[in-house]
């Protein structure tokens, strides 16, 4: 759907590659689920990141940030705190925080420089509307597809806005569109003007 062109920044340490270090012991540990092996093979780190992609218009698309990036041999890179953010019309629209991230890049069309961002670790999907109203969704893994802008998992779903409260398993979320569909196992409820609540299953 999207072009976009990168424009990458290093902060703190800037344009640093460093080979293994003890500090990797413990992260190879705490996001050993991604891997099919026990030992995944980092050939360096840099930290501090802020990549910045556009589309063709020039126009901000969206961002990823992260304290500490891990830069895999098969070209994949693991995040530690990683913060995606989608933009519109040059306004934040959509915000994602999690503990731990997975990166895969996508060597067949080097116009989609990133294929799936997967997510782990207290994920927490932010978004303002265009009246201020909140929304906050909450599960423990999630895919995001940031050409196409959608938001895909198959865990428990928290979904909590002005007016209601919402649990579902599974959940695809269409950001252009602002849809959020859920799989199953739904129940909530909605809380009415007065007080009043209404419960859905």
């Amino acid at each position: 759907m999207h072009r976009p062109f990168i424009y990458l920044t290093i902060i703190g340490v800037a344009g640093v590659l460093l080979y293994f270090s003890p500090d990797l012991t413990q992260t190879r540990e705490e996001i050993g689920e991604y891997s099919a092996s026990t030992e995944l093979e980092f050939d360096g780190y840099s930290e501090g990141i802020n990549t910045v992609f556009y589309n063709d218009n020039g126009e901000v698309d969206y961002t990823l940030r992260a304290i500490r990036q891990f830069h895999l041999k098969d070209q994949s890179s693991l995040l530690e705190e990683p913060l995606v953010r989608f933009f519109k019309n040059g306004i934040s629209t959509w915000n994602i925080v999690a503990k731990l991230g997975l990166v895969r890049g996508n060597t067949s069309d080097p116009d989609r420089l990133m294929e799936t961002i997967q997510l782990s670790g207290d994920v927490e999907v932010h978004r303002l509307d265009a009246h201020g109203n909140p929304t906050t969704l909450s599960t423990q893994r999630l895919d995001i597809d940031p050409n196409q802008e959608t938001l895909a998992t198959h865990d428990t779903v928290y979904m909590v806005t002005a007016s209601i409260t919402h649990t579902g398993r599974g959940m695809f979320a269409d950001l252009n569109r602002d849809e959020i569909n859920f799989h199953s196992d739904n129940s909530g409820h909605y809380a009415s003007q007065g007080n009043n609540a209404a419960t859905e299953k």
